[in-house]
């Protein structure tokens, strides 16, 4: 029956004019609260829907939100994109989500596709922003957000929301400093992330320093973000030194895991032998054993908040905005019985 209804049967029902209808439905103008109730009880009782195509061509406005994201297997992926979704919903907006796969040249050709669309408003969750990128971006006549990772250097041409990497790495360091561990080891991801792995680096080194403790080259390991880079990572700081570490500052929750299953490989105990922290609370409920970690908050409210906040307000300053985050700590690290 919904198909057949038209604006004008709208209007007849409820007594009122076309454009009144149309105002109503497309929100376009000031519409007195009895009048748009009396539209609206009118759209619920012929069980009208409009054509979303027609609305957008005269709204220019879609209410579809695109994330475009680079794996959506990662754990941590996946809790904000339910995030945004669930935000969303209760926005009446719908969240579109397009998978690059870790390919730029992917991300470029989903960009120009999007571009077509009447989108309302982009989020681009990269790991490598290339300039190319960035630039594609800025053609975009909606809203963009960056999430997950930041424009490196002053210039800020978006607003970004992303985990409070540095303090945080840095704050897990002295942790493990507070509870007697003075070898300390960090096995973190990609070394082309800015945000998810240079910064988190750079905390725990700059922690490291700032308590006058030496690092040796072979305590740090570069790999991936998955289980298999935890393990790699491991392995290498395992096979290369005599002395091994206390403790180990892992770049995510899936390195932390990976590393933990490599030292039962060599039989060593967690957190007994070795304590193992890990980043972002993804995997506590999946894994043996429960992993102290960094755990941020809101991700995905924060994301929309500041998407929509823009808008509704073109000229609202672009600038870097932090989840709150919390270091938690579980089963998977121990104090020292004596500094070592």
């Amino acid at each position: 029956m919904g198909e057949s209804i038209t604006i004008r049967d709208i209007a007849k029902d409820a007594g009122v004019s076309v454009s009144t209808v149309s105002r109503v439905m497309n929100d376009t103008a000031m519409v007195s609260d009895d009048l748009r109730e009396r539209v609206m009880t009118s759209v619920r009782r012929l069980h009208y829907r409009p054509n979303a195509a027609a609305r957008s061509l005269i709204t220019k406005r879609s209410n579809i939100i695109a994330v475009v994201e680079a794996d959506m297997m990662n754990p941590v992926t996946t809790m904000i994109l339910k995030e945004i979704d669930e935000y969303c919903t209760h926005r009446n907006k719908i969240m579109m989500t397009c998978d690059y796969g870790y390919s730029n040249d992917k991300a470029i050709s989903l960009l120009n596709n999007l571009l077509e669309r009447n989108v309302d408003g982009v989020v681009f969750m990269g790991v490598v922003l290339e300039e190319r990128i960035l630039q594609k971006l800025e053609e975009f006549p909606c809203p963009v957000v960056l999430a997950q990772q930041g424009e490196e250097g002053e210039r800020q041409r978006f607003t970004t929301v992303t985990d409070d990497s540095y303090h945080a790495e840095k704050d897990v360091t002295n942790f493990l400093i507070r509870e007697n561990h003075r070898r300390i080891a960090f096995i973190g991801g990609d070394a082309n992330d800015y945000t998810n792995e240079r910064l988190r680096l750079k905390g725990f080194l700059d922690a490291m320093e700032e308590n006058g403790l030496d690092i040796p080259t072979t305590y740090i390991a570069q790999t991936e973000f998955s289980l298999e880079g935890g393990k790699t990572g491991m392995r290498q700081i395992y096979e290369n030194n005599l002395i091994l570490p206390t403790a180990v500052v892992a770049g995510s929750d899936v390195i932390a895991a990976g590393a933990i299953r490599y030292l039962k490989e060599m039989g060593m105990r967690v957190p007994e032998d070795v304590s193992v922290f890990g980043f972002d609370d993804s995997v506590d409920d999946l894994f043996e054993i429960p992993l102290s970690t960094v755990r941020s908050y809101d991700r995905g409210k924060i994301i929309c908040e500041q998407l929509f906040a823009e808008g509704e307000d073109a000229d609202k300053k672009k600038e870097w905005i932090y989840y709150p985050y919390r270091v938690l700590r579980r089963s998977s690290t121990r104090r020292a019985a004596e500094k070592v």
